[in-house]
């Protein structure tokens, strides 16, 4: 099971709302504070800064087929179907209704909630950030080769933003999820499980489970931005100039430099005057 602000079973049966489980994981450290978003440089990204916005992208999008995309059980007892829709039953509809509209064959039924989960897969928006800032690998595969850049973001300076942060786990293998289950914890489950293959990503994910799209943070949540070894000096002036422009002013810029004799990355602190016109 995967750590998640809806179920941190170390908290036990305290009651909170999700923002300030959020926060105690934060001051805890059970969830890094510092998160960070590689891009590479075009209108997009200029997007980020010009609007204070960051995508939270359709799980449909994602490269790998597996990814949000977990199996299901196939078959289910007449028991089983009976008990969700009686879990189900409320004063709209009944579980005579319930199972008139989804079936009462495990074949229908299997049909009706793929068709539900599909939906609810449609409508959410996931935004994709790293526990690191200094993964080789990932600046070669998500900032265009050492071209691009990262940035910084700190979640305590906007908790509404961050609600739906998880911590992506990395397995070798699944059990089939269920349709008996529910369907929001059974979809995160799925939309917080990779394989194995994938764990030099550190994922740390921002889910909606109700849409997809750009949205606006605190900006103050931007703290750093980190230029790549290969990063263009055009490039890095037009993102500190932006930032200058755009009410970032506080935005501290470093670029990425080689540890001699070891496959590692640090950082040097950048000048911004030297790339702001006078």
């Amino acid at each position: 099971m995967g750590e998640w602000v809806f179920g941190w079973e170390e908290f036990g049966e305290v009651k909170m709302n999700i923002k300030e489980l959020l926060k105690v994981g934060i001051e805890k450290g059970t969830f890094p504070n510092r998160v960070y978003k590689f891009r590479e440089f075009n209108e997009f990204t200029y997007k980020i800064i010009l609007d204070s916005e960051l995508y939270f992208a359709s799980p449909k999008k994602f490269n790998d087929p597996f990814d949000c995309n977990l199996s299901y059980r196939e078959e289910y007892s007449i028991d089983e179907i009976d008990e969700v829709y009686k879990n189900l039953e409320n004063t709209k509809y009944t579980k005579e209704q319930l199972h008139s509209m989804y079936g009462s064959t495990s074949d229908k039924f299997v049909k009706s909630f793929m068709k539900l989960n599909e939906q609810l897969i449609s409508s959410s928006g996931i935004l994709s950030l790293s526990k690191s800032n200094n993964n080789i690998t990932m600046w070669s595969h998500y900032a265009r080769n050492h071209t691009g850049l990262v940035f910084e973001l700190h979640v305590n300076e906007d908790f509404d933003f961050f609600t739906g942060y998880s911590i992506v786990n990395y397995r070798k293998d699944y059990e089939k999820l269920s349709y008996t289950k529910d369907d929001e914890t059974e979809l995160y489950n799925s939309f917080i499980t990779k394989y194995t293959d994938w764990k030099y990503e550190e994922e740390i994910r921002i889910i909606d489970f109700y849409k997809n799209g750009a949205k606006k943070f605190n900006k103050n949540v931007l703290k750093t931005i980190y230029f790549g070894y290969k990063s263009d000096e055009t490039n890095i002036k037009k993102i500190i100039q932006l930032c200058q422009l755009n009410g970032f002013k506080h935005v501290q810029f470093k670029k990425a430099k080689l540890i001699p004799g070891k496959f590692a990355l640090d950082f040097d602190e950048i000048n911004k005057n030297d790339y702001l016109e006078s």
